[in-house]
């Protein structure tokens, strides 16, 4: 990038027009007597013109003057001298500087253009250039190319993230430090060459637009020339910058991208592989089950067996229960149910610890509810279960009719559960540490929890009257005609 002044351009170009003026005030006075004085006067617009188109305004000017003196010295009567006689003469004079004044003006506003021109095609160059460089796999190797080529064009480049960034061996100064921290948190173009913190010797880029937040800044070195840059060089710098930031940005989705389709696909093998244990282990545990409960009959020893197997044959089913509800095949049903019957279901077929006995406090003209039988049969069976693995001496499966719906309580006499951990206790694979609900598979709530929220019903955890866990499901009941 050139810095150098526009004076001299203007020197180089005056220099040029009465060199100009020179050679044709030799042509002229030579050939005065074949071209003519009309003729020789026209020759003189030539440095005007000349001067204009290269230098502008000024150089045109001293062109014209320049050229007026020439002509009136060399042709005009009497020669050699600077004595106007006639008034055309002075009428020349002036159609030159008029002449300068014009075309002068003219000139500039085609060179400023042209001047704008080039530095648009300069800035399209440089950002197709940096952009192929950004395109190269990997990210980073391309970053690392595009700081490179920056600072050939610019001078010493410098990522500077939040954390900080030195510069060389001295390190950024205090008030660099501070142009940084204004960059990156108000997305300004901050430091040398700017009206914010002119002082400081880099320049600190933003690589994202404004009112966006971001994370690392670009900072450019003082110009080894000493001079200060342009806005229009700044405001290029700034154009890249934010090219790089686009890099940056798409490396950054990419790598969340192919994290979460990992995380996608983990989660994808670990409930197909549960899913098809889960299968693979029930039919051996039915059987199981089956000659317990046969050998139970005659052994009471047994029953510890017994409940071990009804127990992992539950595990299984939440499991395949959380495959079905992570694969999205979940479907529910919406049928009239008896609230006795599903109840009834349930406790009937429990195996029970010795020390632990079922209370059933369910009124027989309970309004139906609307609900998967499936699902509904699902809920209180890990309800109960869980009741049945925390409980001391009881467990209370009740049901009550509250106007509209009807709520249905699962309740144990063990130690409860702390209310600081009720909102997470429904959560997949969570266990309460330091309370003696650390067993289980973490599985049985979590999965009450979403079949619930699948048929529309709601499910709260609370202290019971004897001080264990209290846990209610909120059925809405069948309309009247709907059934």
């Amino acid at each position: 990038m050139s810095y150098r002044r526009a004076v001299p351009r203007y020197l180089s170009s005056a220099l040029e027009a009465l060199l100009a003026v020179a050679v044709v005030s030799a042509l002229t006075s030579a050939l005065l007597p074949t071209v003519g004085l009309e003729s020789a006067s026209l020759l003189f617009l030539l440095p005007v013109l000349i001067a204009a188109t290269r230098g502008g305004t000024v150089p045109a000017m001293i062109a014209a003057l320049a050229g007026a003196a020439a002509y009136n010295y060399f042709l005009l009567e009497p020669r050699f001298t600077f004595r106007v006689h006639r008034l055309d003469n002075l009428v020349s004079v002036f159609v030159l500087c008029a002449v300068a004044v014009v075309t002068g003006r003219l000139a500039t506003r085609l060179l400023a253009r042209e001047a704008e021109a080039n530095e648009r095609a300069d800035a399209s160059a440089e950002a197709a250039t940096l952009a192929g460089l950004l395109s190269i796999e990997p990210a980073t190797e391309a970053i690392d190319r595009a700081l490179s080529y920056l600072s050939a064009r610019y001078g010493q480049v410098v990522l500077v993230d939040e954390a900080g960034s030195s510069a060389g061996e001295g390190g950024f100064s205090s008030l660099d430090q501070s142009a940084a921290a204004w960059a990156l948190h108000n997305g300004d173009v901050t430091g040398h060459g700017t009206l914010t913190m002119a002082a400081a010797d880099w320049t600190f880029f933003p690589l994202v637009r404004r009112n966006r937040p971001g994370d690392a800044v670009l900072a450019l070195a003082r110009p080894a020339t000493g001079l200060t840059r342009t806005r229009g060089s700044i405001e290029g710098v700034a154009a890249l910058c934010l090219l790089i930031g686009q890099s940056r940005d798409r490396e950054n989705l990419l790598r969340e991208r192919r994290e979460r389709e990992l995380a996608e696909a983990r989660d994808r093998l670990r409930s197909t592989f549960l899913a098809s244990l889960a299968h693979d282990f029930r039919t051996p545990l039915t059987v199981i089950a089956g000659r317990l409960e046969q050998l139970e009959r005659e052994r009471p020893d047994a029953r510890d067996a017994l409940i071990a197997a009804r127990r992992l044959d539950g595990m299984m089913a939440n499991l395949l229960a959380a495959a079905r509800i992570e694969g999205g095949s979940l479907s529910v049903s919406r049928e009239s149910l008896d609230l006795v019957d599903v109840i009834g279901g349930v406790c009937d077929h429990l195996v029970l610890p010795e020390e632990v006995r079922i209370i059933r406090e369910v009124a027989a003209d309970l309004p139906f509810v609307q609900g998967d039988p499936v699902l509904l049969h699902h809920v209180l069976a890990n309800l109960v279960d869980n009741a049945l693995r925390h409980a001391r001496s009881k467990v209370t499966v009740a049901a009550r009719d509250e106007g509209g719906r009807v709520v249905i309580s699962v309740e144990d006499d063990g130690t409860g559960v702390a209310e600081a951990e009720r909102a997470l206790i429904f959560e997949r694979f969570r266990r309460i540490e330091g309370s003696d609900r650390t067993d289980g598979s973490g599985l049985g709530l979590a999965i009450v929890k979403d079949f619930a929220d699948a048929m529309g019903m709601d499910v709260e955890v609370g202290q019971g009257s004897s001080g264990g866990a209290r846990f209610e499901v909120s059925a809405p009941c069948v309309k009247v005609g709907q059934a």
